[in-house]
Protein backbone atom coordinates (compact mmCIF):
# COMPACT_ATOMS: atom_id res chain seq x y z
CA UNK A 1 0.00 0.00 0.00
CA UNK A 2 2.71 2.49 0.98
CA UNK A 3 4.52 1.61 -2.84
CA UNK A 4 1.23 2.13 -4.22
CA UNK A 5 0.87 5.97 -2.28
CA UNK A 6 4.32 6.71 -3.57
CA UNK A 7 3.94 5.75 -6.96
CA UNK A 8 0.84 7.95 -7.12
CA UNK A 9 2.58 11.00 -5.25
CA UNK A 10 4.94 10.88 -8.36
CA UNK A 11 2.11 10.57 -11.23
CA UNK A 12 1.53 13.07 -13.35
CA UNK A 13 -2.09 11.65 -13.62
CA UNK A 14 -2.28 12.84 -10.12
CA UNK A 15 -1.19 16.02 -10.70
CA UNK A 16 -3.29 16.34 -13.60
CA UNK A 17 -6.42 14.83 -11.44
CA UNK A 18 -6.20 16.83 -7.96
CA UNK A 19 -5.00 20.34 -9.90
CA UNK A 20 -8.63 20.05 -11.59
CA UNK A 21 -10.03 19.53 -7.86
CA UNK A 22 -7.76 21.71 -5.90
CA UNK A 23 -8.29 24.68 -8.88
CA UNK A 24 -12.31 24.10 -8.29
CA UNK A 25 -12.39 24.56 -5.02
CA UNK A 26 -10.03 27.49 -4.72
CA UNK A 27 -11.90 28.87 -7.54
CA UNK A 28 -14.97 28.90 -5.86
CA UNK A 29 -13.14 30.26 -2.44
CA UNK A 30 -12.07 33.05 -4.90
CA UNK A 31 -15.51 33.26 -6.06
CA UNK A 32 -17.68 33.66 -2.52
CA UNK A 33 -14.73 35.70 -0.94
CA UNK A 34 -15.51 38.36 -4.28
CA UNK A 35 -18.83 38.09 -3.33
CA UNK A 36 -18.83 38.97 0.50
CA UNK A 37 -20.11 35.37 1.12
CA UNK A 38 -18.68 34.41 4.56
CA UNK A 39 -16.32 36.10 7.47
CA UNK A 40 -13.18 37.70 6.53
CA UNK A 41 -11.80 36.08 8.86
CA UNK A 42 -12.18 32.83 11.42
CA UNK A 43 -10.18 32.69 14.38
CA UNK A 44 -10.42 28.97 15.74
CA UNK A 45 -8.06 27.62 18.72
CA UNK A 46 -4.33 25.47 17.00
CA UNK A 47 -6.35 22.19 18.74
CA UNK A 48 -9.92 23.34 17.04
CA UNK A 49 -8.13 23.37 13.86
CA UNK A 50 -5.68 20.40 14.18
CA UNK A 51 -9.10 18.09 15.37
CA UNK A 52 -10.56 19.01 11.94
CA UNK A 53 -7.64 18.19 9.90
CA UNK A 54 -7.84 14.83 11.51
CA UNK A 55 -3.95 15.86 11.65
CA UNK A 56 -2.50 12.47 14.14
CA UNK A 57 -4.28 10.42 12.34
CA UNK A 58 -3.59 12.11 8.40
CA UNK A 59 0.15 12.08 9.80
CA UNK A 60 0.56 8.77 11.21
CA UNK A 61 -1.56 6.91 8.16
CA UNK A 62 -1.75 9.04 4.81
CA UNK A 63 -4.20 8.04 2.92
CA UNK A 64 -6.22 11.32 3.28
CA UNK A 65 -8.19 13.16 0.16
CA UNK A 66 -6.50 16.36 -0.11
CA UNK A 67 -9.16 18.05 -1.44
CA UNK A 68 -11.17 16.98 1.97
CA UNK A 69 -7.87 18.73 3.70
CA UNK A 70 -7.53 22.08 2.04
CA UNK A 71 -11.18 22.59 2.37
CA UNK A 72 -10.55 22.50 5.78
CA UNK A 73 -7.44 24.78 5.37
CA UNK A 74 -9.57 27.36 3.56
CA UNK A 75 -12.41 27.36 6.19
CA UNK A 76 -9.56 28.57 9.01
CA UNK A 77 -8.08 30.69 6.35
CA UNK A 78 -8.30 34.70 6.01
CA UNK A 79 -10.33 35.60 3.24
CA UNK A 80 -7.79 38.06 1.39
CA UNK A 81 -10.31 38.33 -1.45
CA UNK A 82 -13.31 39.79 0.70
CA UNK A 83 -13.55 43.50 -0.07
CA UNK A 84 -13.36 43.84 3.27
CA UNK A 85 -10.06 42.54 4.12
CA UNK A 86 -8.21 45.73 5.30
CA UNK A 87 -5.31 44.16 7.26
CA UNK A 88 -1.81 43.86 6.99
CA UNK A 89 0.26 44.88 4.08
CA UNK A 90 -0.35 41.38 2.15
CA UNK A 91 -1.41 41.61 -1.01
CA UNK A 92 -4.56 39.83 -2.69
CA UNK A 93 -2.33 38.23 -5.30
CA UNK A 94 -3.47 38.36 -8.98
CA UNK A 95 -4.13 35.18 -9.45
CA UNK A 96 -1.42 35.09 -12.24
CA UNK A 97 1.01 34.92 -9.48
CA UNK A 98 -0.17 31.87 -7.90
CA UNK A 99 0.35 30.24 -11.28
CA UNK A 100 3.58 30.78 -10.98
CA UNK A 101 3.44 29.09 -7.41
CA UNK A 102 2.28 26.17 -9.06
CA UNK A 103 4.76 26.02 -11.94
CA UNK A 104 7.60 26.47 -9.15
CA UNK A 105 6.36 24.10 -6.58
CA UNK A 106 6.37 21.19 -9.69
CA UNK A 107 9.61 22.34 -11.84
CA UNK A 108 11.66 22.81 -7.91
CA UNK A 109 14.52 24.01 -9.84
CA UNK A 110 16.98 25.69 -6.93
CA UNK A 111 19.06 28.61 -7.95
CA UNK A 112 21.96 28.49 -6.01
CA UNK A 113 24.21 28.30 -9.17
CA UNK A 114 22.68 29.10 -12.85
CA UNK A 115 22.82 25.50 -13.87
CA UNK A 116 20.10 24.58 -11.05
CA UNK A 117 17.34 27.31 -12.23
CA UNK A 118 18.51 28.98 -15.82
CA UNK A 119 14.85 29.66 -16.54
CA UNK A 120 14.03 31.06 -13.25
CA UNK A 121 17.77 33.34 -12.79
CA UNK A 122 17.27 34.82 -16.17
CA UNK A 123 13.75 36.13 -15.35
CA UNK A 124 15.06 37.28 -12.21
CA UNK A 125 18.11 38.91 -13.86
CA UNK A 126 15.30 40.86 -16.13
CA UNK A 127 13.16 42.15 -13.78
CA UNK A 128 15.99 43.72 -11.71
CA UNK A 129 16.97 45.28 -14.87
CA UNK A 130 13.55 46.88 -15.57
CA UNK A 131 13.28 47.92 -11.91
CA UNK A 132 16.81 49.44 -12.00
CA UNK A 133 15.78 51.34 -15.16
CA UNK A 134 12.67 52.34 -13.44
CA UNK A 135 14.24 53.91 -10.53
CA UNK A 136 16.67 56.08 -12.48
CA UNK A 137 20.27 53.69 -12.56
CA UNK A 138 19.62 52.84 -16.14
CA UNK A 139 22.31 50.08 -16.98
CA UNK A 140 24.08 50.70 -13.51
CA UNK A 141 24.09 48.32 -10.57
CA UNK A 142 23.33 44.91 -9.54
CA UNK A 143 20.82 43.15 -7.28
CA UNK A 144 19.20 39.76 -6.10
CA UNK A 145 15.25 38.72 -5.04
CA UNK A 146 15.18 37.32 -1.46
CA UNK A 147 12.07 35.72 0.20
CA UNK A 148 10.73 39.25 2.24
CA UNK A 149 11.83 42.85 2.98
CA UNK A 150 13.34 41.90 6.42
CA UNK A 151 15.95 39.40 4.62
CA UNK A 152 15.98 42.12 1.73
CA UNK A 153 16.93 45.32 4.30
CA UNK A 154 19.29 42.91 5.55
CA UNK A 155 20.85 42.28 2.54
CA UNK A 156 21.35 46.14 1.48
CA UNK A 157 23.16 46.81 4.53
CA UNK A 158 25.38 43.94 4.06
CA UNK A 159 26.46 45.21 0.80
CA UNK A 160 26.79 48.56 2.12
CA UNK A 161 28.83 47.05 5.44
CA UNK A 162 31.38 45.70 2.54
CA UNK A 163 31.52 49.04 1.03
CA UNK A 164 32.51 50.98 4.26
CA UNK A 165 34.15 48.39 6.23
CA UNK A 166 35.53 45.89 3.88
CA UNK A 167 36.80 42.34 5.09
CA UNK A 168 34.16 41.99 7.67
CA UNK A 169 32.62 39.28 6.33
CA UNK A 170 36.09 37.90 7.62
CA UNK A 171 37.17 39.97 10.55
CA UNK A 172 34.03 41.06 12.40
CA UNK A 173 32.54 44.40 12.15
CA UNK A 174 34.75 47.22 13.74
CA UNK A 175 33.26 48.96 16.47
CA UNK A 176 31.65 52.07 15.96
CA UNK A 177 29.73 51.93 13.09
CA UNK A 178 25.91 53.05 13.28
CA UNK A 179 22.87 53.39 11.45
CA UNK A 180 21.18 56.71 11.15
CA UNK A 181 16.91 55.27 10.50
CA UNK A 182 13.81 57.38 10.74
CA UNK A 183 11.87 57.02 13.82
CA UNK A 184 9.33 55.30 11.74
CA UNK A 185 11.54 52.40 9.97
CA UNK A 186 10.58 49.09 10.35
CA UNK A 187 11.79 47.06 13.04
CA UNK A 188 13.43 44.96 10.08
CA UNK A 189 16.27 47.87 10.65
CA UNK A 190 16.65 46.74 14.22
CA UNK A 191 16.77 43.24 13.62
CA UNK A 192 19.51 43.84 10.83
CA UNK A 193 21.48 45.90 12.93
CA UNK A 194 21.85 43.36 15.56
CA UNK A 195 22.32 40.36 13.25
CA UNK A 196 25.23 42.28 11.65
CA UNK A 197 26.55 42.52 15.22
CA UNK A 198 26.19 46.13 15.73
CA UNK A 199 23.38 45.72 17.97
CA UNK A 200 20.02 47.66 18.18
CA UNK A 201 21.97 50.45 20.09
CA UNK A 202 23.28 51.06 16.80
CA UNK A 203 20.51 52.59 15.26
CA UNK A 204 20.22 55.76 15.76
CA UNK A 205 16.97 57.28 15.22
CA UNK A 206 16.48 60.28 13.08
CA UNK A 207 12.92 62.67 14.25
CA UNK A 208 10.05 62.63 11.76
CA UNK A 209 7.40 65.30 11.25
CA UNK A 210 3.75 65.21 11.99
CA UNK A 211 3.02 62.76 9.10
CA UNK A 212 6.03 60.64 10.60
CA UNK A 213 8.88 61.63 7.88
CA UNK A 214 12.39 62.52 8.69
CA UNK A 215 13.07 66.23 9.16
CA UNK A 216 16.27 66.63 6.68
CA UNK A 217 17.26 69.44 9.66
CA UNK A 218 17.54 66.08 12.25
CA UNK A 219 19.16 63.98 9.94
CA UNK A 220 22.39 66.70 9.88
CA UNK A 221 21.84 67.20 13.71
CA UNK A 222 22.21 63.40 13.82
CA UNK A 223 25.29 63.11 12.20
CA UNK A 224 26.94 65.74 13.59
CA UNK A 225 26.11 64.42 16.92
CA UNK A 226 27.49 60.48 15.61
CA UNK A 227 30.82 62.92 14.83
CA UNK A 228 31.21 64.18 18.34
CA UNK A 229 30.85 60.76 19.39
CA UNK A 230 33.20 59.49 17.65
CA UNK A 231 31.60 57.22 15.73
CA UNK A 232 31.20 56.13 11.90
CA UNK A 233 27.76 56.42 10.42
CA UNK A 234 27.52 53.15 8.38
CA UNK A 235 24.10 54.40 6.41
CA UNK A 236 21.45 56.04 6.59
CA UNK A 237 17.84 54.41 5.98
CA UNK A 238 14.75 56.39 4.61
CA UNK A 239 11.21 55.08 4.27
CA UNK A 240 9.62 55.24 1.04
CA UNK A 241 6.17 53.93 2.20
CA UNK A 242 6.62 53.54 6.08
CA UNK A 243 4.95 51.11 7.77
CA UNK A 244 2.84 52.81 9.96
CA UNK A 245 1.11 55.11 7.93
CA UNK A 246 2.87 54.70 4.08
CA UNK A 247 5.02 57.87 5.02
CA UNK A 248 7.62 58.82 2.32
CA UNK A 249 10.27 60.73 3.33
CA UNK A 250 12.12 63.55 1.35
CA UNK A 251 14.21 61.39 -0.69
CA UNK A 252 15.96 63.95 -2.96
CA UNK A 253 16.58 66.31 0.27
CA UNK A 254 18.09 63.38 2.12
CA UNK A 255 19.66 62.01 -0.79
CA UNK A 256 21.61 65.16 -1.71
CA UNK A 257 23.00 65.25 1.59
CA UNK A 258 24.40 61.91 1.46
CA UNK A 259 25.99 62.37 -1.65
CA UNK A 260 27.30 65.76 -0.03
CA UNK A 261 28.66 63.72 3.36
CA UNK A 262 30.15 60.45 1.12
CA UNK A 263 27.27 58.19 3.15
CA UNK A 264 25.25 55.39 2.11
CA UNK A 265 21.27 56.12 1.50
CA UNK A 266 19.99 52.94 1.85
CA UNK A 267 16.09 53.09 1.40
CA UNK A 268 13.36 50.67 2.39
CA UNK A 269 10.58 50.50 -0.27
CA UNK A 270 9.27 47.07 0.61
CA UNK A 271 5.85 48.63 0.74
CA UNK A 272 5.92 51.85 -1.11
CA UNK A 273 9.18 51.87 -3.88
CA UNK A 274 5.35 49.86 -6.64
CA UNK A 275 4.83 54.17 -6.59
CA UNK A 276 7.73 54.22 -8.79
CA UNK A 277 6.06 52.11 -11.86
CA UNK A 278 2.76 54.13 -11.89
CA UNK A 279 2.23 57.47 -13.95
CA UNK A 280 0.46 59.45 -10.79
CA UNK A 281 2.16 58.64 -7.93
CA UNK A 282 6.11 58.15 -9.30
CA UNK A 283 6.96 61.30 -7.63
CA UNK A 284 6.36 60.46 -4.31
CA UNK A 285 9.95 58.60 -4.92
CA UNK A 286 11.27 62.20 -6.29
CA UNK A 287 15.18 61.56 -5.55
CA UNK A 288 15.18 57.79 -5.28
CA UNK A 289 17.81 57.51 -7.87
CA UNK A 290 20.21 59.40 -5.67
CA UNK A 291 19.96 55.74 -2.98
CA UNK A 292 22.89 53.26 -2.82
CA UNK A 293 20.25 50.55 -2.37
CA UNK A 294 16.42 50.11 -2.31
CA UNK A 295 14.03 47.35 -1.57
CA UNK A 296 10.94 46.58 -3.03
CA UNK A 297 8.31 44.15 -1.75
CA UNK A 298 6.50 42.24 -4.68
CA UNK A 299 4.11 40.83 -2.61
CA UNK A 300 2.78 44.15 -1.20
CA UNK A 301 1.81 46.46 -4.09
CA UNK A 302 2.71 44.60 -7.20
CA UNK A 303 -0.05 42.14 -6.83
CA UNK A 304 2.25 38.58 -6.39
CA UNK A 305 1.79 36.15 -3.88
CA UNK A 306 4.37 35.73 -0.62
CA UNK A 307 7.08 36.07 -0.78
CA UNK A 308 8.94 37.98 -3.27
CA UNK A 309 11.68 40.93 -2.30
CA UNK A 310 14.11 43.17 -4.87
CA UNK A 311 17.01 43.98 -3.32
CA UNK A 312 18.39 46.67 -5.74
CA UNK A 313 22.59 48.34 -5.40
CA UNK A 314 24.12 50.75 -7.44
CA UNK A 315 27.32 49.33 -6.60
CA UNK A 316 28.07 45.56 -7.66
CA UNK A 317 30.99 45.45 -6.40
CA UNK A 318 29.74 45.89 -2.77
CA UNK A 319 27.14 42.55 -3.25
CA UNK A 320 29.18 40.36 -5.02
CA UNK A 321 31.77 41.15 -2.17
CA UNK A 322 28.89 40.61 0.58
CA UNK A 323 29.72 36.79 1.56
CA UNK A 324 33.50 35.34 0.99
CA UNK A 325 32.41 32.05 -0.06
CA UNK A 326 34.19 28.38 -0.64
CA UNK A 327 31.60 25.55 -2.32
CA UNK A 328 33.35 23.89 -4.38
CA UNK A 329 30.54 21.34 -5.14
CA UNK A 330 28.72 24.54 -6.37
CA UNK A 331 31.54 27.18 -7.45
CA UNK A 332 34.01 24.49 -8.48
CA UNK A 333 33.69 25.07 -12.33
CA UNK A 334 35.89 27.90 -13.70
CA UNK A 335 34.08 28.83 -16.31
CA UNK A 336 29.87 28.60 -16.75
CA UNK A 337 27.14 30.16 -18.47
CA UNK A 338 24.97 32.68 -16.47
CA UNK A 339 24.69 34.63 -12.85
CA UNK A 340 25.56 31.98 -9.55
CA UNK A 341 22.96 33.83 -7.47
CA UNK A 342 23.86 32.29 -3.99
CA UNK A 343 27.18 34.50 -4.37
CA UNK A 344 24.82 37.32 -3.86
CA UNK A 345 22.31 36.24 -1.18
CA UNK A 346 22.31 35.10 2.33
CA UNK A 347 20.53 32.27 0.63
CA UNK A 348 21.72 28.78 -0.88
CA UNK A 349 18.96 27.35 -2.32
CA UNK A 350 16.34 29.82 -3.53
CA UNK A 351 12.48 28.98 -5.45
CA UNK A 352 12.46 30.81 -8.32
CA UNK A 353 10.45 34.03 -6.74
CA UNK A 354 11.18 36.02 -10.45
CA UNK A 355 8.24 34.19 -11.73
CA UNK A 356 5.30 35.45 -9.62
CA UNK A 357 6.23 39.13 -10.97
CA UNK A 358 6.37 38.16 -14.26
CA UNK A 359 3.81 36.22 -14.82
CA UNK A 360 1.81 39.20 -13.39
CA UNK A 361 3.49 41.86 -15.70
CA UNK A 362 2.73 39.10 -18.32
CA UNK A 363 -0.46 39.19 -18.10
CA UNK A 364 -1.08 42.93 -17.36
CA UNK A 365 1.47 44.63 -18.61
CA UNK A 366 3.07 47.55 -16.96
CA UNK A 367 0.11 49.78 -17.68
CA UNK A 368 -1.70 47.17 -15.77
CA UNK A 369 0.23 47.25 -12.78
CA UNK A 370 0.35 51.08 -12.51
CA UNK A 371 -3.30 51.17 -12.88
CA UNK A 372 -3.41 48.11 -9.57
CA UNK A 373 -1.37 50.28 -7.68
CA UNK A 374 -2.83 53.25 -8.57
CA UNK A 375 -6.19 51.96 -7.86
CA UNK A 376 -5.33 51.71 -3.82
CA UNK A 377 -3.59 54.41 -3.11
CA UNK A 378 -6.29 56.05 -5.44
CA UNK A 379 -9.21 54.55 -3.02
CA UNK A 380 -7.05 55.57 0.13
CA UNK A 381 -7.87 59.08 -0.74
CA UNK A 382 -11.34 58.60 -1.27
CA UNK A 383 -11.95 56.83 2.02
CA UNK A 384 -10.10 59.81 3.78
CA UNK A 385 -12.89 61.54 2.58
CA UNK A 386 -15.54 59.21 3.77
CA UNK A 387 -14.53 58.93 7.69
CA UNK A 388 -13.29 62.70 7.53
CA UNK A 389 -17.26 64.07 6.71
CA UNK A 390 -18.40 61.46 9.37
CA UNK A 391 -17.89 63.42 12.75
CA UNK A 392 -17.16 60.43 14.86
CA UNK A 393 -14.21 60.14 13.33
CA UNK A 394 -10.72 61.87 13.44
CA UNK A 395 -8.22 60.54 10.72
CA UNK A 396 -4.59 60.79 11.67
CA UNK A 397 -3.71 62.58 8.16
CA UNK A 398 -4.17 62.54 4.48
CA UNK A 399 -2.75 59.04 3.15
CA UNK A 400 0.41 59.16 1.46
CA UNK A 401 0.12 55.72 0.35
CA UNK A 402 -2.84 53.45 0.63
CA UNK A 403 -2.14 53.50 4.25
CA UNK A 404 -5.50 55.23 6.41
CA UNK A 405 -4.86 55.55 10.15
CA UNK A 406 -7.79 57.13 12.32
CA UNK A 407 -9.40 56.53 15.45
CA UNK A 408 -13.39 57.25 16.79
CA UNK A 409 -12.94 59.19 20.03
CA UNK A 410 -9.44 59.65 21.46
CA UNK A 411 -9.22 57.34 24.17
CA UNK A 412 -7.04 54.37 23.29
CA UNK A 413 -8.87 51.79 25.19
CA UNK A 414 -12.03 52.49 23.03
CA UNK A 415 -9.70 51.97 19.80
CA UNK A 416 -8.22 48.75 20.99
CA UNK A 417 -11.41 47.23 22.28
CA UNK A 418 -13.07 48.04 18.86
CA UNK A 419 -10.25 46.50 17.24
CA UNK A 420 -10.77 43.30 19.19
CA UNK A 421 -14.21 43.11 19.08
CA UNK A 422 -14.21 43.72 14.74
CA UNK A 423 -11.79 41.04 14.70
CA UNK A 424 -13.74 38.56 16.47
CA UNK A 425 -17.50 39.55 14.96
CA UNK A 426 -14.91 38.51 11.40
CA UNK A 427 -16.80 40.61 9.14
CA UNK A 428 -13.61 43.14 8.63
CA UNK A 429 -10.08 42.54 9.37
CA UNK A 430 -8.55 45.77 10.46
CA UNK A 431 -5.63 46.29 12.22
CA UNK A 432 -4.20 49.34 14.80
CA UNK A 433 -0.90 50.51 15.20
CA UNK A 434 0.47 53.17 18.22
CA UNK A 435 1.21 56.55 16.91
CA UNK A 436 3.02 59.40 19.48
CA UNK A 437 1.87 56.87 22.39
CA UNK A 438 -1.70 56.45 21.33
CA UNK A 439 -4.06 53.95 19.73
CA UNK A 440 -5.08 54.72 16.16
CA UNK A 441 -7.13 51.86 13.81
CA UNK A 442 -5.43 51.60 10.75
CA UNK A 443 -6.74 50.45 7.05
CA UNK A 444 -4.58 49.19 4.39
CA UNK A 445 -6.13 49.09 1.24
CA UNK A 446 -4.72 46.08 -0.59
CA UNK A 447 -8.31 44.69 -2.16
CA UNK A 448 -8.66 46.67 -5.94
CA UNK A 449 -12.36 45.46 -5.44
CA UNK A 450 -13.44 47.21 -1.82
CA UNK A 451 -16.15 49.54 -2.59
CA UNK A 452 -16.88 53.13 -0.79
CA UNK A 453 -20.00 50.97 0.15
CA UNK A 454 -17.01 48.59 2.57
CA UNK A 455 -15.85 51.71 4.23
CA UNK A 456 -19.31 52.89 4.81
CA UNK A 457 -20.42 49.41 6.26
CA UNK A 458 -17.39 49.85 8.26
CA UNK A 459 -17.60 52.82 10.08
CA UNK A 460 -21.38 52.14 10.78
CA UNK A 461 -20.57 49.26 12.77
CA UNK A 462 -17.48 51.13 14.78
CA UNK A 463 -20.06 53.85 15.61
CA UNK A 464 -22.14 50.88 17.19
CA UNK A 465 -19.91 49.26 18.93
CA UNK A 466 -18.88 52.48 20.23
CA UNK A 467 -23.08 53.37 21.07
CA UNK A 468 -23.47 50.13 22.68
CA UNK A 469 -20.81 50.34 25.47
CA UNK A 470 -21.57 53.91 25.85
CA UNK A 471 -22.49 54.64 29.55
CA UNK A 472 -26.29 55.55 30.15
CA UNK A 473 -27.27 59.43 30.38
Amino acid sequence: MMKDALTTALSPDFLEREAARLGALLAEHVRRAQRREGPVLVQRSIEEILAALDFDRTVAHGGADLAALVATVLDNSNRLHHPRYFGHQVAVPMLSSSLADLVHGVLNNGMAVYEMGPAGTAIERGLLRWMRGKIGWGAEGDGVITHGGSLGNLSALLACRERVAPGSFKAGVPPGLVLLASEAAHYSVARAAAIMGLGVDAVVKVAVDDALRIVPRALSRAYEEVKRAGKRVLAVVANAGATPNGAFDPLREIGAFCRREGLWLHVDGAHGAAARFTERYRGLLDGIELADSLVCDMHKMLGTSTLACAVLVRDPAALAGTYEQYAPYLHGDDERQGVDLSKLTFECTKAQLSLKLFFNLALVGEAGLSAHVERLFDAARRFHGLLARRPAFECFGAPQANILCFRIGRDSATQDRVRRQIVEEGSFYITRTTLRGESWLRLVIMNPQTTDGDIEALAARIEALVVERAPPP
